[in-house]
Formats: C-alpha cells, structure tokens, sequence
C-alpha cells in the first residue's frame, strides 16, 4: 500500500476544497518555530534536569542540553542506573515528565514558564486567517500554549477554547467568526494538565465524541504530531471506523512515518476511509504553501496573507543586498554570454505514462525527427511546436486541452526541466538555421569538420563542436533576469563503437591541449570569434520561432554581441581608454579586481610579524608564524618514523636526507618557484632523519598472491598497522613517512564487485584515531625530476604534521571565525542513502583547528544526490560549531561564517542561525559557493583603436555582482611573478580560469569582505605549496575529511586535527 501523497498533489487537494471546512490536529512540532520546545526537547531538559539534581557539581558543564556531547555523557548515566527507559522508548515522555516533576502543581508550572511570553509565529497565524476565510472549522491540539487562541485574536476572529475543564462548550454552534479550539491535555490557564502515561490514555468521552462528529464529513489535516498518545490514537481509530466523506491527511516532517502512522492509515483503507501521508519541510512551510495555494482568486486574503509574511520578513532572515563601489574602471573583461529573449509561455497539457515507463526517454522517442520539443514536470507536459502536430505526436495519451501557460525568467532560472526546454529549442533552431548538427543533448558541432582517427582498436570521427547552457543575472538595479546563452568550445566524438571514458578523456584532453596551446586566453577569444560568425554571419542578431516560420508566437532572439565587464584595481592603476568606435552598452556590469591577501610570518632578526603574499619567500626571508614557540610549546625539532619495506631503505634514505640540503630551482617554474634552501634554513628547525638501522625504521614487505589482491591489500594494511603501533610506542610525535613500492600500488586501491578498499584512506583513518599524522610517498616520487618543487611540497608536510604552523593570513578580523560543512553519501545493499557531515573550523588567521564527524539522520537529497539537513541536525550542526569554538578558541566569537557547496535550505538557515544565535554569536553569514561552469571570461587590452585579448587571462581577485545576493569571484588567475611584479604568474597555465558562483543565503556581511575572505582561505591549503587552491580551505578539507569519515563513523563524538588527515 502506498501511503504517500506527494507535496505538491496535496496543495492541489486543498485548492479543489477550499469550500469544505478543514479540521486540524496539532503536536508540538507546530510551536518550535515559536519558540516552544518539542517533546523531544522536553524529554532531553527532564533528562538534564534528573542528572544535574543527582550530581550537583557538574551543573554548569551540563546545562546545554541540546549539544550531542551533554545527550550522550548524561544518556550513559541514565542507562548505567539501569532504572530509565532505554533512549527512543514509547514511554519516555511520560516516565520522564512524572519523573522530573511528580507533583501535578509543579508540573502545571514547567509547561505555563516555557509558554510564557511566547507569540505565535507564521504558522499559527497563516492558520487562523485560513479560518477567518472559511477554509478551517476548528483545531484540536495536544499543546498547552495557547498559541491558536493567541493568533486567532490576532486575526481578528474569537476563539471558543475548549479544555478538560469545559467540555461542554464543544458542543456550542460556532459561528463564521469563530475558531473552535480544543486543548485535548488540557490547559494550564483553566485547569490541570494531562502529561503521564495514566492522564494521557483516557481521553474524555465527550472530545472522542466529537472527533467522530467533526471527523464524519470534514477533512483531518495533522501537523507536527507524532502519534505518540495511544489514547488519542484510539481515538481517531473510532472516529474513522465509521462510514465518512471526510479524509486524513497526516503531515510529516520529512519522509519517516512511524508505526501508529502506518496503523492508523491502514485502519482508514479497512474501513472504506482514505488517509494519506505527506512528507513537509514543517508547520510554518506548509501553511505558507497553503496559503500561497489556496484562496488565490480572493484578493483580501491575499493581501492579508501577505501582510502576515511581511510583518514576519524581518524576524524571519537577516539577508542585506551585496553592494559593490567600483570606481574609475581599469580592466575590460569579454564573456561566452550573448544575451537572449525567451518567449514567456509553453504550451501545457497532462499526457499519462503506463506504469514502468521512463518518461524522459518515452518524450525523446515520440518528439524524435518532428519539430516538437517536450518535458515532463509534476506529472504535466511542457511543450513548444505547433499545437496540431503535438496533439498528433500524443495520440492515445492526451488527457485534457492543450493549453498555452505563463512562464516567467525566474522559473526558468531555477527550474532544470524549464531550462532543458528552453535550451533544447534554441539548439535546435540554431542547427536549422546554419545547417550545424546537435548530439541531441547540449552540443552543437559542425558537420563537416569531422576527421576520421584509430585508437585502441576504436575508430571514430571527431568534430568540432560547442557546449551551450543558459546563464541568468539581474544587472544593476533591477528585479527582473537576463538571459543568455553561454558557448564553450569543445568537441563530439562519434563511432559505431562503444568509446570507454578513458579513451574520451584522453581525447578531450589532447583536443583542448590543441585547441588552447600555451595562450588560453587568446585562443578562447580566437574559438568565440569563429562561433559567433558561424551563428551569425551578417553580424547582427538573429531572431526565430519555433519551429521557425511556423506562427507559433514562440520567438527567441539572441544578440549577435558578448557581455563586456570593466572592473576597477583595489589597488590602482592606468584608467581604461576604450576605442571610439567600442559599443560601451555592452558593458553590463562594473566590478572590482581584489588585491592579493597576504600572509604572516616571524622576523629573522626582530621578532616581530611581518608579510608577503608569497608563501615560500615569506619562509626564506623570514621565519615561520609560531618559530618564538620552539622549545616552549613546541618541539625545537621534527622527527621523522619510518614504514618501508628492508629492500627500498637505501634509496628513500636517500631521497629524504636531500631535504637537509640546498636545492636550486632551476628553469622550473620561474615566476613562481624559488630556490629550496634546506629544512633548517626554511623553517628554523632541524628535520631528524633516523639511521636506517636505528628502531624508527619498521619493515612493511609482503608478497603478492596472484589470485587474491584483497586480501594482499588487507595484509599490507594490517602489517602497516603494526609497525604505526610500534612506531607510537617509542614516540608519540612522529610523523610517519609510509613508503610505497612501485610493485604494491595494485593493492592500494581496489575496488570490485563486493568490496572496496583504499589503502590512503583506511591507514588515515587508522592513525588519526590515535593523533598521529602520517605521509604517504610513492617510489616514483623518488625520480620525480622536479626535485625542488617535491622539496618544498614535501618538507611542507612534515613541518604542518608536526603540529606546527607556517604562516597565517593577514588582515581578517579578529573576531571572526569560519566552519565548512562537507558530505560524504553512500548507498548501502538495500539503497538506503546515509550521510556524513564534517564541518571544520577555521580560526579568525585563517588556521585550520579542529573538525567533528556526525552522522546525519534525518535529511533530504535533490535529483543531484545532494544531501540536506533537516531543522534539527541543523540546529545540531550549531550546537557542535559552538562545542568545537570552546573546544578550540575557549570563547565564541562574535561573527560566524559557514561555507557550503550546496544552496541552504530554509530548514538549514533557521537551524543553524538559531543554534548559533543562542550560542552568543552575533552576526553569522551562510555562503553557498559553487563553480559557474557556463560562464568564461576574457581579460582584454586596447590596441590601435582595436580591443585584443591579452595573452594572460584575467588577474585573480577579479569579482562582479550578478545580483544583489550573487557575484562572480575568480581564485584562479594570474597574480604577480615572484621574481618581480611587472612580470605575471598563472598556475597551471593551460586553460581559461573558471570563476566561483558566491552566493548569500543570510547575514549582513557586504560582497567586499566575503570575497576577500574567501580569497585568503584560498591560501590555507597547507597540504599544498600552490600559491592558492581554487576552492577556500573551508570546503575543500571538510568534503576530504568526511569521505575518509566512513571509517571513522564509529567515533563520531571525537574531535580531529584536520593535520592528520592531510
């Protein structure tokens, strides 16, 4: 039996009855938002509460019941007494209220103090103007706040409470402006309270009765309700076991019904009844979907509606407009993105799939070689085309009219399916205008650029081609979106074959290579200039229907010119000079170009703290950041352990003492790579290596089996083990050096159909349980022949994994902290998906200290497998930050910024924002960054009136607003060369840098500092002596940390030392 409404089908229910009178049933879920405890906070305060009142003296330690550390510390107490309900038990929240407060007056009293001075929040008060208009009759309640009454004055409708005290007024005609309301347990205003087990199962004849009379011909609707009460369970069981009209409709927050929900909704089926399940994202949501849902045709409520939600709009998020001052411009970007005009309506119709069918793949077939474009989406077709030959096309499975519907650039926007729709019919114009070919998905390719190539065995034809997408902004000062079409130069491959992806990566590889060569920047402009001849011949834009000259009133038009961005230097510079002759209404946006952000060091001779961008050179010049700690709080020495098989000491002896020595950099890396000086003179401390006879040395040798590599690899990993524990056993602060041959790299990484192993992983996990920080070296890193390079990296390493630390950021406040939240998801044999959660905190310096793994329970993933938390492990994931604060820094600070790759759910701000907030936290900004894959940018320069690409791509910190809670900020670009800063530096060096999509789900925090700030954790990689990541520290490390996670899930309630997972 399949339980579940979907959301959306529900808010379609409720639009078609919105003349039938709704009867609600409320729990407590529906006051948290509120600021009245769940039940299951309640049960964790009681359990506090026995446990402070049992042990006096630990009363400040415990007081913060809602951090998991405290749950668990006082859940092991409850169950070492061997007299409590096991956690999670039915009967926990009676036992635990008679417990915590066996006298009934007293009882009375905890319930009126945490509903004292509470108000009504969005939910409550959306409810009762659904009541003013008709739409509910009354509301049933297990909670004893008052809040339906409170909001129903509000409203300006009288509330006829009912309790167990005046039963008889439930019975009383109610009029239009009349909210009935009954407090089932009682209310602490008018009399007793009903909380223990022997209050809570007799529920008064009289409201049993009139569940059944209200219940008879009226929809039940209940949220945030448990079914915990097997009285009121029993209840509903009666009511509904009689013939009815009236449905049930249980929300849930989230997927998980519960035993007595499946009961209860069974029983309905057996009795001729209908009870449906739907999974919400809460009280105050759901009525607000309602609202927005149900009632649209009449204006009042609607204004009403929308007074209710503004009034609460600042309450409700804390999200100020990114604003950006760029002054007098000095740099000229050029962009892939030719602005487009989409038509604003699709046509619309409902055309069933049998059962089995997979929809997607049903649309392409029936669509194939006609002039129709078509999706699906909540269960309706989206179409273009001509109406008679979509009607013709959907034979059989039309259901209804053929309708045109409004769509709208911000649905298009947002929506995949929309833009799929949109972006499918402009290719496809496209390819009957200029006579070009499309892989049927995103790519457009010339036809008659195909060459004919071999390769293992596979011939095939490669084409050149370009990727499209569509990429939307807001310019400046508007509300409305632009669209454009964004084209990459890429390729498609085509054979009768089936090509394996390593040979498509190898070709896609070896094509860009070509394509680019040595200036990215130059040669991209090159493959734009070519595509915009080919899409626009005469120079000018093009504009179609589809299907083109089919008087369908579907019309695009593309321009035939790019987005142009100036920028101004944080730092100065020559003001740009534009041709005469340069259209500047391209110029769609102004940005600003960020300096590069420096870091700290010691010194030499002063003692005092000084700074420069590049790390390397900051250590030759200078001294590491906490050199004035040697011999204090520090070792004056790092000392190295070692596991390598007996046969290959020798050579990694070798290898590793060359760290002790000078190293010129050679014609390597020029601009950015400096002589390597020894470890002594790099970092003001010696590197110990051990003699290769001394007990610092363990063997790791095995012989490989032919037939069973997994257990090879187990063997290696266990014998590896072992000599770590020896290791430990002589001394505790080592850094182990793991060596590993060229012969065993076949064991270090197995992955069949039953199992899979990765050796990296497994020994990370193994040493970080007990603090030691280990690093791997492959034998062919031994013969890199980029030997200064590998010895900054390497001595790096060691120098961070003795606990050390090498530099610091500049110019961050003081009192300002940073917490990336990463996701490991994986599917176990029976589907289900688990998630684990790392977040990592960062000091206001930019170090990183320490991180938390926890198992996230109750959580959502979108059609990405992109994990989500719930309100509660994200008012969790704030009360372990706060937990990792104290545990780090002794105090929280007054600003919290939290990273993410992924968007934050409402659900997640509330949470986390709450969490922290009660903390002590004052200001806290959540960040969504993400890589922009459709947008590329060209820095440009003026020549003899003409306006030429320049050979390197644009500078690093460049940054521009797409709206007032998005910009574009570029990590990855040319910074100055260390040799000089008239000269330039581009890591990596072989492609168009991608720019970051930063964008503000909440805080006050202007674009200027996020940015900067995002810039200089960039530099905080200390795993890496890259010059910066491409992703800041904050979500690079917790999205590595949590895939190693899984073998450390067993202890989720220990913090790491990121330092031991590098």
């Amino acid at each position: 039996m399949n339980l579940e409404l979907p959301y959306d089908a529900f808010l379609r229910t409720l639009k078609e009855n919105t003349d039938t009178g709704h009867v609600f049933l409320l729990g407590a879920g529906a006051s948290i938002s509120s600021g009245i405890q769940s039940a299951a906070d309640c049960i964790w305060e009681w359990k506090k509460n026995i446990f402070i009142t049992k042990n006096p003296s630990l009363s400040s330690q415990y007081s913060e019941y809602k951090s998991e550390t405290v749950q668990r510390s006082i859940q092991r107490w409850l169950d070492n007494e061997g007299i409590y309900p096991k956690e999670g038990d039915a009967d926990e929240y009676v036992f635990y209220a008679l417990k915590a407060y066996p006298i009934d007056d007293t009882r009375r009293k905890y319930f009126e103090n945490i509903c004292r001075n509470r108000e009504p929040h969005l939910g409550y008060r959306l409810l009762c103007l659904l009541a003013k208009y008709g739409m509910v009759k009354s509301v049933f309640t297990t909670n004893f706040d008052g809040l339906v009454e409170k909001a129903a004055y509000q409203t300006g409708i009288t509330p006829i409470a009912v309790s167990l005290e005046s039963t008889d007024r439930i019975h009383r005609t109610v009029s239009s402006s009349e909210l009935l309301t009954v407090a089932l347990h009682g209310d602490f205003k008018y009399g007793p309270l009903k909380n223990t087990g022997a209050e809570l199962d007799t529920q008064h004849d009289t409201f049993i009765a009139a569940l059944e009379q209200h219940l008879y011909d009226k929809h039940l609707i209940v949220m945030g309700y448990s079914g915990r009460d097997k009285s009121l369970m029993d209840a509903l069981k009666k009511a509904y076991s009689k013939p009815g009209a009236g449905m049930l409709f249980w929300c849930g927050f989230g997927y998980n019904v519960n035993d007595e929900i499946q009961d209860l909704v069974l029983h309905l089926e057996q009795h001729g009844r209908r009870g449906f399940y739907i999974p919400t994202e809460g009280f105050d949501t759901t009525l607000i979907h309602t609202c927005k849902t149900c009632l649209d045709h009449n204006q009042n409520f609607v204004q009403e509606v929308n007074g209710v939600l503004q009034s609460a709009a600042v309450d409700e998020v804390e999200k100020t407009a990114f604003t950006m001052e760029a002054k007098q411009p000095h740099v000229l970007l050029k962009s892939n993105l030719f602005p487009v005009a989409l038509p604003t309506e699709v046509f619309q119709f409902d055309a069933p799939f049998l059962e089995g069918e997979r929809v997607w793949a049903t649309i392409r077939e029936i669509t194939r070689g006609k002039n129709i474009v078509a999706v699906p989406l909540k269960k309706m077709i989206y179409a273009f085309g001509i109406q008679s030959q979509i009607r013709e096309a959907f034979t059989g499975r039309l259901n209804g009219e053929i309708k045109r519907t409004p769509v709208t650039y911000k649905e298009i926007k947002e929506g995949t399916v929309f833009r799929n729709l949109y972006l499918k019919a402009i290719i496809d114009s496209l390819c009957q205008l200029r006579n070009l070919r499309s892989d049927g998905f995103e790519k457009i390719y010339l036809p008659d650029s195909g060459n004919t190539f071999n390769k293992a065995g596979i011939s095939y034809h490669l084409y050149d081609a370009i990727e499209l997408s569509l990429f939307f902004d807001n310019k400046i000062n508007s509300d409305k979106p632009f669209a454009y079409i964004s084209i990459k130069p890429t390729f498609y491959i085509e054979s009768k074959s089936e090509i394996p992806k390593s040979l498509k990566f190898e070709v896609g590889k070896s094509y860009h290579d070509g394509l680019y060569k040595e200036k990215p920047n130059v040669r991209l402009g090159e493959q734009i200039d070519r595509w915009r001849s080919i899409l626009f011949p005469t120079g000018k834009h093009v504009s179609f229907e589809f299907p083109l000259n089919s008087g369908t009133a579907f019309k695009f038009s593309v321009s035939a010119n790019t987005m142009h961005v100036s920028l101004s230097k944080a730092s100065g510079g020559y003001p740009l000079q534009l041709p005469q002759a340069f259209d500047k209404r391209t110029i769609l946006h102004n940005g600003i170009q960020y300096n590069e952000p420096h870091l700290e060091f010691i010194d030499k001779y002063s003692g005092t703290v000084t700074k420069d961008f590049h790390p390397m050179r900051g250590l030759v010049n200078n001294r590491p950041y906490d050199f004035l700690s040697n011999g204090n709080v520090f070792d004056a020495e790092v000392n190295l352990g070692i596991i390598c098989p007996d046969n290959k000491k020798d050579i990694l002896y070798s290898f590793l003492s060359r760290l002790n020595r000078e190293q010129s950099s050679g014609a390597s890396n020029p601009e950015y790579l400096i002589d390597y000086p020894g470890f002594l003179n790099a970092y003001g401390i010696p590197l110990n290596i051990p003699d290769i006879n001394s007990d610092l040395w363990n063997d790791s040798n095995i012989t490989l089996p032919v037939t069973d590599l997994m257990k090879s690899a187990k063997d290696f990993a266990d014998k590896i083990k072992k000599a770590i524990d020896k290791l430990e056993a002589v001394n505790k602060k080592l850094v182990l050096v793991i060596f590993i041959p060229t012969d065993l790299n076949i064991i270090t990484d197995i992955n069949n159909e039953h199992e899979t192993f990765d050796l990296h992983d497994y020994i990370k996990a193994y040493a970080a349980q007990k603090q030691i920080a280990t690093q791997f070296i492959q034998e062919s890193t031994l013969i890199d022949p980029l030997v200064c390079q590998v010895n900054w990296w390497l001595s790096l390493s060691f120098y961070v994994k003795a606990q050390r630390t090498p530099w610091v950021l500049n110019g961050l406040e003081s009192n300002t902290a940073f917490v990336g939240i990463g996701y490991s998801v994986k599917k176990l044999k029976d589907k289900t998906k688990v998630v684990l959660g790392c977040s990592h905190i960062y000091n206001s310096m930019g170090q990183g200290l320490k991180y938390r793994l926890s198992r996230v329970e109750d959580c959502y993933f979108d059609k990405q497998n992109n994990p989500y938390l719930s309100f509660q492990d994200a008012y969790k994931f704030g009360t372990l930050v706060r937990e990792l604060f104290f545990n780090t820094m002794g105090e929280v600070p007054k600003r919290v910024v939290v990273h993410k790759r992924t968007h934050f759910r409402p659900d997640e701000i509330k949470g986390i924002v709450n969490s922290l907030k009660k903390s002590g936290v004052q200001q806290i900004d959540l960040i969504e960054i993400n890589f922009e894959e459709g947008a590329r940018f060209l820095s440009l320069y003026a020549n003899q009136g003409n306006i030429l690409p320049t050979n390197f791509p644009l500078s690093r910190g460049s940054c521009f607003l797409l709206d007032a809670s998005t910009a574009l900020l570029w990590t990855h670009g040319i910074v100055p060369s260390v040799r000089t800063e008239n000269r330039s530096f581009y890591l990596g060096g072989k492609n168009v840098p991608i720019p970051l999509k930063i964008k503000k789900h909440y805080g006050a925090s202007n674009i200027g500092m996020i940015a900067t700030e995002i810039l200089g954790l960039t530099k905080m990689n200390w795993n890496s002596f890259d010059l910066y990541s491409k992703l800041p520290t904050t979500i690079q490390t917790s999205n590595e940390i949590a895939r190693i996670g899984w073998l450390l899930s067993r202890f989720e309630a220990k913090t790491y030392d990121y330092r031991n997972f590098m």
